[in-house]
């Protein structure tokens, strides 16, 4: 009984802390990529999404209209190892860590859903889009 403990507490120590200080590690992300072209299919529709590299732990490009995207960095705020993912269960409008299984909304600019272990929201970098080519720095 003491070691299923012993490894519960571990587990658990080892997983997302519930962290407010919201520090979380970016990097560069200054790039740009024409979401209508073959090469970005996934941004190719409302709703669509594409990973790119860039950041601390990548970049998450979400088109939310035809002219408007946002973009986030994929570090969980709760623990600079982890990248979040979009949600297989809720769609591209939620973003999952899988370490913590904190949810982000992104219709709420990437800030922790209830019941979130974290409380800081995902870094969100800014987009500019022409009408041909989207900028994200």
């Amino acid at each position: 009984m003491k070691k299923i403990v012993f490894l519960l507490a571990i587990v658990l120590l080892g997983a997302c802390e519930n962290n407010r200080d919201c520090k979380i590690s970016i990097g560069d992300a200054t790039f740009q990529c024409e979401p209508n072209s073959a090469a970005y299919s996934g941004l190719n529709h409302v709703g669509g999404y594409e990973y790119f590299t860039g950041g601390h732990r990548g970049v998450v490009v979400i088109r939310l209209s035809l002219t408007d995207f946002i973009a986030f960095e994929r570090t969980c705020p709760c623990d600079n190892n982890s990248r979040v993912e979009v949600s297989d269960t809720y769609g591209s409008m939620v973003l999952e860590c899988p370490t913590c299984h904190s949810l982000f909304s992104v219709n709420d600019y990437g800030n922790p859903m209830t019941g979130s272990v974290t409380q800081c929201p995902l870094y969100r970098y800014e987009t500019s889009y022409n009408g041909g080519t989207l900028y994200i720095y």
